[in-house]
């Protein structure tokens, strides 16, 4: 179990090698994506704040066009005044210039034998006060009417100033509109060619991760196969020394011990090995010497290493296959994850827990291999 426990340490040293290999390949593309993802955080934030600008300028435009419209009201309101005014104002011009045409038609002599028919004082002076009202009642009137229009004419040329002010307003903030409207254009165009671009560094990193997976695991399972032929390589002299030095001590027995020996070590010779067992090709072989199986990984261990004496295996026996079984059948097992006794599904029949040091989510199969 040592020399299993050793192996499995150096099969993980060459994982972490692989992996560290990969891993310095992966991290471009993980510098890419991360700085892919904040360029789509940056233009995500732009773009939301052109919007938000394009809200604010839209109400602006709103609130501007009803003020517009209000001040056509006014104006439209203050050119019919200005016209009644000026209606107002011709009527009492014209209405003055009739007064004074009549009385320069029928001359001074009117108004003076108006005043001099007078039949007291009184009415002379009564006379005389009105023909003066009249006069200054037409004054007066010209003037207000004058200074009512000349009011007029000053609030509708104020009001069209400020009406100007709120097109040209008008027009400014269209402007900025349109430049916000292609803007926000511009960076949705450049957001979306950011996005493809993510998608795109995302698959190839994934796809480098999958590739770095499976080259790690090739690696695995050859380290592991070199391993596996070393130890049977080894085994094999250590078995063949052994057998020479059991049939040279056991030289100077009788005839019937000798043919018991010579037998022994014939059959244990055509057992020796892979190519003396049928061994399932879809399961654990020799060649394959770690492989996925019902939610653990399988790997073996040979007794021509480890013998296993203090296991106290019943029945201890070679199968067909070149499995360690006991008396009921089961293969041997060595687990960290049942415990002792416990059967277990194997890819090569079931099997049953014996031993420890397998580590953990992996199972060791007893064999002769």
């Amino acid at each position: 179990m040592k020399m299993q426990k050793k192996r499995i340490v150096q099969c993980g040293l060459s994982l972490i090698c692989a992996f560290g290999i990969a891993l310095s390949g992966m991290s471009v593309h993980a510098e890419e994506v991360d700085s892919l993802e904040d360029k789509t955080s940056n233009l995500q934030s732009q773009l939301e704040g052109i919007n938000q600008d394009l809200v604010t300028i839209s109400n602006e435009i709103a609130e501007t066009e009803v003020k517009i419209e209000e001040s056509n009201n006014e104006v439209f309101r203050l050119e019919a005044s200005l016209q009644i005014s000026r209606n107002n104002e011709e009527m009492q011009y014209a209405n003055m210039k009739t007064r004074i045409k009549y009385m320069y038609e029928n001359g001074s002599d009117t108004l003076l034998s108006m005043v001099c028919e007078a039949k007291s004082m009184g009415e002379f002076l009564n006379r005389v006060d009105f023909i003066q009202n009249i006069t200054k009642y037409d004054k007066d009137m010209l003037e207000n009417m004058v200074k009512v229009r000349e009011g007029i004419e000053e609030q509708e040329a104020e009001l069209k100033s400020r009406q100007q002010e709120l097109l040209d307003l008008q027009s400014q903030l269209d402007s900025e509109q349109a430049e916000l409207q292609a803007k926000a254009e511009e960076t949705s165009t450049d957001l979306a060619t950011v996005n493809a671009q993510l998608e795109a560094a995302r698959a190839a990193q994934k796809k480098q991760e999958e590739e770095a997976q499976r080259k790690a695991d090739e690696q695995l399972a050859k380290k592991a196969q070199e391993e596996t032929k070393q130890a049977s390589a080894s085994n094999g002299s250590n078995t063949s020394a052994g057998n020479n030095s059991s049939n040279n001590s056991s030289s100077g027995n009788n005839n019937s011990s000798n043919n018991n020996s010579s037998n022994n070590t014939s059959s244990d010779s055509s057992n020796s090995g892979s190519g003396g067992y049928v061994i399932p090709s879809g399961g654990l072989t020799p060649s394959k010497g770690r492989i996925w199986y019902n939610g653990h990984t399988e790997t073996y261990y040979s007794q021509k290493v480890l013998p296993g004496g203090g296991l106290a295996i019943p029945g201890r026996h070679i199968a067909s296959d070149g499995t360690i079984r006991d008396a009921d059948g089961y293969i041997v097992l060595a687990s960290d994850d049942y415990p002792k006794g416990t059967v277990v599904e194997t890819s090569l029949g079931a099997g049953k827990v014996y031993d420890t040091g397998s580590g953990s989510g992996n199972i060791d199969l007893y064999t002769d291999w």
